[in-house]
Order: structure tokens, then sequence, then C-alpha cells
């Protein structure tokens, strides 16, 4: 690993911030955990690594789960977030230019993450689509400079140390989204739509396969599919993986998700009619 790499991963964990090791060319950890087996302190990423070499030269990671961070993330592949975003801003009085202020990363899909100090989540979510091309995420795991996707890069424009606290209007992105499908909380998936038709497509990682599983049966019964039919489908993707689950594992993850989606049914039946 390269001292640039090694200073920016000392420089994030500076802030508080845990870092994980994503495999060359993914936004993945493949190992059991995923994105969990993060670290403070580079100290015991150094020994991780020298347990996992094939992550030396790979990209990195911040666990936002465990790291006083939430990123607003501007899709400019297909979709134009920064336009969402600064008419957004433009309604609420806000200048436009406060998005400069904070620390900010070009990705490598050619979209922005800004970073904001969140000491206090009271919530743990991943609000996809809080408006057309614009997500807030304050959990799961998000790649960060210094990382190359496909021969593109993940570049700072600003300075680390000109991380901001979290302004109000970041909080009032998730207004009118309580009742969205895709809004998703500690109890809910922390995958967008796309990426749950990937793992119908392409099968569940190595690492997070439980993680995908449970999200992908939570999503298909959201929907008030046949629970059978959530079933066979998690099965599909199952299949597509390189090293699937086994059959009673899988079972055991589709009768935990159900489980708590009938329970969950049922509390809104009782609230509903008092």
């Amino acid at each position: 690993m390269n001292d640039n790499k090694v200073e920016a991963i000392k420089s994030y964990m500076a802030l508080g911030a845990y870092v994980f090791m994503a495999l060359p060319n993914t936004k993945y950890n493949a190992e059991e955990g995923g994105y969990k087996n993060s670290f403070n302190h580079w100290e015991e990423l150094a020994e991780w690594l020298a347990k996992h070499p094939q992550y030396k030269g790979g990209n990195v990671g911040i666990d936002l789960d465990r790291s006083p961070l939430v990123v607003v993330d501007v899709d400019q592949h297909g979709k134009d977030g920064l336009h969402s975003l600064k008419d957004f801003l433009n309604r609420r009085g806000v200048d436009p230019a406060t998005i400069s202020d904070t620390y900010l990363e070009k990705t490598a899909g050619g979209g922005w993450h800004g970073f904001y100090k969140c000491e206090d989540k009271e919530t743990k979510q991943r609000l996809i689509s809080a408006m057309d091309g614009l997500d807030l995420l304050n959990s799961g795991g998000v790649i960060v400079a210094p990382s190359v996707i496909d021969g593109n890069e993940y570049k700072a424009t600003t300075e680390l140390e000109t991380l901001q606290n979290k302004p109000q209007w970041v909080d009032e992105l998730d207004q009118g989204k309580a009742n969205s499908k895709e809004q998703n909380n500690q109890r809910h998936a922390r995958y967008s739509v796309a990426e749950r038709w990937g793992m119908i497509a392409n099968g569940f990682e190595k690492g997070q396969r439980n993680d995908q599983a449970t999200s992908l049966i939570g999503w298909l019964l959201s929907y008030q599919l046949h629970p059978r039919k959530a079933l066979e489908i998690a099965e599909v993707a199952n299949d597509q993986s390189l090293e699937p689950l086994s059959y009673q594992e899988l079972e055991k993850v589709y009768t935990s998700v159900l489980k708590r989606e009938i329970a969950k049914a049922k509390r809104k039946r009782e609230a509903l009619h008092g």
C-alpha cells in the first residue's frame, strides 16, 4: 500500500471514522462481515491487512454505521442530482455554494459525495432517492478517495479539514419520505433498488450473503409479493452466487424476515384500529 493511501486512511481515522478495505476495483469487502471489517486505528487495520494481503492494493471505504459522519450522495449518472440539490437549497433560502464549504469528493461515477459531521445519529438509514438523483447515507459502507473503479478515481475537491457539522437542511432531505418503501433504517435493508436487482441477476456477494438475502427478501415482501414467490426469487439469486448459502441457511433467513414482516403488519393493523 502506498504512503498516500496510508496517510489518507489515518486522516479519516483521526476524524473518528472507521475504515474498511474493499477489493481492488470494487466497492466491497468480500470477507465475512463485509464493510463491518472496519477499524479506527491504523495498527489494527494493518494487522488485518497482513492476514488479507489481497486488499493491500484495494479501495478505501468508511463504515458509516460506526463513524460520526453522514453523506449526501449526488448522482450525476443518468440523473441530475446536483440540479435537485441546488433547487432544494434555493427553495429553503440556502446558498447552493454552501455545498463546497464542507469536505467534498468527486466519485468514480461522476457524482459527488458531501460529508458532514454527525455525532448523534438517532436513526441509521440509507435514504435512497430522497429526491431525484439524491441519496442521504449515514449507514452502510461508502467508498472514498483514494480509490479507483474501472480506471476512474475518487478525488477530494476540498480539504478534509473543511468538514462541517451537519446543517439543518440535511435533516430536511427526508421530509415526505417517512412512508416511502425505499427509506431504510436499522431494521430495513441498506441497499438501493438497483443493487437488489443486481443481486437477482448476479447473486449475493461473499461476506454479505446473509445481509443481502435479508435485504432482498424483505424488499420483495414489502411489495406484498406472495411469501413463497419471494423465497423462489431469493433462491434464484442465491443460485447465481459464487458461493451460495445452503438451502437450510437461506430458509432460515427467509423465515426470520417473514416473521418480522408479519409482526410489522400486525402492529400497523393494531395502530389503525386503536
